[in-house]
């Protein structure tokens, strides 16, 4: 009867605490953030060119909570230099920052983060990278003549020691700027005795494993890499309690063995515990007791885990008594990718990118790639995709090349992986407040929201009409009793005039006064000192300013001529290239004969469909059956004269946008890059249409105080140079950000690049089941002779 009514307790107990856990991240929709910039290194003239990934800890797929990221750029002290508010759509999103030409050589960073992470999560979960600008000018340098110094501390697995049982120890070692520095050391007991030695890697972290004796005081000897010795004292071990040791790198298996000594057994020989593994609102209990030995040792498969940095508490009744965290690759969730390269044409190559499939049920993925020169020196960032999502939420301060852990495919890497987790000691949990505050739901926000108070006219006003946006049709609001309104789900453009009026019960248009609020955050803000960290990756020590005349004032790209004859209704297009290209005029006949660019295109001698398994996905081949290599043949289209890698922007681009199309099915022009035919639309400069003016005295402009950036075409800049040193070093060929990788089969791009032999293409993205891509790829162009 007794042993049941223990267990009925226990039971209790193990329940309680996984329900009140599970009840607390019930409504938890936490999310990270992984911003993949075209470069680390910018020349002041350029632009920074990136691709936002929000990412569901809890789901481990593309977060569909947060519709605003805050991308913003700041300087080395940092402070906010400019502040950009974008748009995240299927977890996604795109933009770029300008770079003033006033900005000094020297460090910045980019920070991003969303408004569900302020108010849920610590400020210092923002991902933030650092970049080097080469402006005009260098800034004054600090005085970096300090002499080094160096610390070292030693955290016990599980948070402490305990005597005469065998322990591990993980020890991290810096340097004055916080730097990992290479360490070597002896501990020795009270008597000079030597017990042990240990090694770090090159991030001045390790583990070492000694048993230590009844009143005993353990001191360290350490030598550092200019052969600076110094010494320290271990910290004390306790007389009772319990230890932990994980083995965290075998493939299959995780092992937790639980130790304990004779005097400890002897009081707890009939207590019994939890086992607590969760992360992220996902949970596993083990009941357990030590009975008459002084080991427990529990086994755990893989897959009965959860993927990613788990966390072990193990309780006493309620009371957590220890904590390690430690990294379960549960399941291979990441993607390869194989790029091939077809034709190079002057300075246009054809590309095709797969997806290697190495398990059933990959779905289509979401890339951007970065096209640098292979020599370059500009590409250097301190996070990938993985430990953005797998490692960094989970550590607290800064992590020291934490994109070296990943893939951890080498039993290297997956041991300084799990010494980096043992020096985290106990976790952020605060077990009081879980066990005392349920999760509550909190609405999340989609665009911005609008709270508003019509003062002005004050009678007969039936409601607030909001005109037509940029990006949404005209929207009316009615107003409740105290004269107030609020419109939900906007998306401004940046710097766009919201037009309101009052609408009477006449239906009349009037010029209100309102008071507004809007939810988006708009405030300046910082960088903390916790988050600034010299990462070292880049290279500071050659940081230089921009010689005059990199960037060329008077270039600028040249559209083709058009001749007119004597019949002013034939112009003829002065294109070289295409050889049997036909011109069409866009007016108002063609517009409501083809309302969209597809419809043209369609009519036009091609098969035109849209991807029923992408939202984006335009397809488009000619209607004559051709292959190339055994691939589908497409045409070759561009868009003033930029080539499109992919037809996506075509889906809904309305002819009303266009001034003319030139087609040539033949393509003989381009070779074989244009067996597919070649298309060339020319978007138009002066609208379709005069729109009728809008009565000033009807309405009344509101501009937001920040509005959404809406994302650009890649264009590359005009280098003076593209044989120079400084663009092999820092110049970018291109910036691929939005291209879908289809489950089956290619997907064709092309890239235009310029005097370079070789190219190498930075590629981050996501699929739709949540594996990630973090890859390089360095591919030639022209072979030596």
């Amino acid at each position: 009867m007794l042993l049941c009514l223990s267990w009925c307790a226990l039971s209790q107990t193990n329940a309680s605490i996984r329900e009140n856990y599970l009840d607390h991240f019930k409504y938890s929709e936490e999310e990270a953030v992984f911003i993949h910039l075209n470069k680390t290194s910018y020349l002041v003239g350029e632009e920074i060119w990136l691709k936002g990934y929000v990412y569901s800890k809890r789901d481990e797929k593309a977060s569909r909570t947060s519709s605003n990221l805050y991308v913003g750029l700041y300087d080395a002290d940092g402070t906010q230099v400019s502040k950009k508010l974008l748009r995240i759509q299927n977890g996604m999103a795109q933009g770029n920052i300008e770079l003033d030409e006033k900005l000094n050589s020297g460090r910045y960073y980019i920070k991003a983060t969303t408004q569900y992470m302020m108010d849920a999560q610590p400020e210092d979960d923002a991902f933030v990278e650092e970049i080097v600008i080469y402006g005009a000018t260098v800034a004054t340098k600090a005085d970096n003549n300090t002499a080094e110094t160096y610390d070292i501390q030693f955290l016990p697995e599980g948070g402490h020691l305990v005597k005469n049982i065998e322990n591990t120890i993980a020890f991290k070692a810096i340097n004055q700027e916080g730097k990992g520095v290479y360490v070597t050391g002896i501990v020795y007991d009270e008597n000079d005795t030597e017990i042990t030695d240990f090694e770090s890697n090159n991030y001045g972290i390790g583990t070492f494993e000694f048993i230590p004796k009844d009143n005993t005081i353990y001191k360290v000897k350490t030598t550092f890499k200019e052969e600076e010795t110094s010494q320290q004292t271990l910290p004390k071990a306790k007389d009772t309690g319990i230890a932990i040791q994980v083995n965290a790198i075998e493939k299959d298996s995780i092992k937790i063995s639980l130790n304990t000594n004779p005097e400890t057994l002897r009081s707890i020989v009939s207590k019994d515990y939890t086992l607590f593994i969760h992360k992220d609102g996902k949970a596993r209990s083990m009941p357990f007791s030590f009975k008459n030995t002084e080991t427990v040792t529990l086994t755990i498969a893989r897959d009965g885990l959860f993927n990613g940095v788990n966390t072990i508490t193990l309780f006493d009744g309620r009371v957590p008594i220890l904590e390690r965290l430690f990294f379960n690759r549960k399941t291979p969730k990441n993607l390869s990718i194989m790029v091939k390269k077809g034709n190079t044409e002057k300075d246009f190559s054809d590309f095709s990118i797969y997806l290697i499939k190495r398990r059933k049920g990959i779905l289509e993925a979401n890339v951007s790639i970065s096209i640098l020169p292979e020599t370059t020196e500009a590409y250097n960032p301190a996070h990938s995709m993985y430990s953005s999502f797998y490692l960094k939420p989970y550590v607290k301060g800064e992590i020291e090349n934490p994109k070296y852990y990943f893939p951890n495919t080498t039993k290297t890497k997956r041991e300084d992986l799990d010494a980096l987790l043992i020096t985290q000691g106990w976790s952020a949990y605060d077990w009081t407040y879980i066990f005392q505050n349920p999760s509550k739901k909190r609405a999340v926000e989609n665009g911005i929201t609008i709270s508003g108070t019509l003062n002005f006219p004050n009678k007969r006003v039936k409601g607030i009409l909001l005109q037509d946006t940029k990006e949404q049709p005209a929207k009316f609001i009615p107003l409740d009793k105290e004269r107030k309104f609020v419109i939900k789900n906007l998306y401004p453009h940046a710097d766009e005039e919201l037009r309101f009026s009052a609408v009477d019960y006449s239906k009349k248009f009037l010029k209100p006064r309102l008071y507004l609020t809007y939810s988006a955050n708009s405030k300046e803000d910082q960088i903390t000192d916790n988050m600034i960290i010299d990462r070292s990756f880049l290279n500071k020590l050659n940081i230089f300013s921009l010689p005059d005349g990199f960037f060329p004032e008077d270039a600028e790209d040249l559209e083709a001529v058009l001749i007119e004859g004597a019949n002013k209704n034939q112009r003829k297009s002065i294109d070289p290239m295409m050889v049997k290209g036909k011109e069409t005029v866009f007016g108002i006949e063609e517009y409501l004969q083809y309302p969209q660019v597809k419809n043209f295109i369609e009519n036009s001698g091609y098969h035109v469909w849209e991807d029923p398994l992408s939202n984006t996905k335009l397809n488009i081949t000619p209607r004559k059956r051709l292959t190339l290599q055994g691939n589908p043949v497409v045409p070759l289209i561009f868009l003033d004269d930029a080539p499109l890698s992919d037809f996506s922007i075509l889906r809904d681009f309305s002819s009303s946008q266009v001034a003319r199309v030139i087609v040539d099915k033949s393509g003989q022009g381009y070779g074989l890059r244009g067996v597919g035919g070649v298309i060339k639309i020319y978007t138009r400069r002066t609208p379709l249409t005069e729109t009728a003016p809008i009565r000033r005295d009807s309405y009344a402009g509101y501009t937001p105080p920040i509005g959404y950036s809406p994302h650009k075409r890649y264009y590359e800049p005009k280098y003076q140079s593209y044989t120079s040193d400084t663009f092999q070093k820092y110049g970018a060929i291109d910036w691929q950000p939005n291209i879908t990788i289809p489950r089956r089969g290619p997907y064709n791009f092309i890239v235009k690049h310029k005097d370079v032999k070789a190219i190498t293409m930075f590629i981050e993205g996501i699929s739709k089941d949540g594996s990630l891509i973090s890859e390089k790829r360095t591919i030639t162009l022209v072979e030596e002779e």
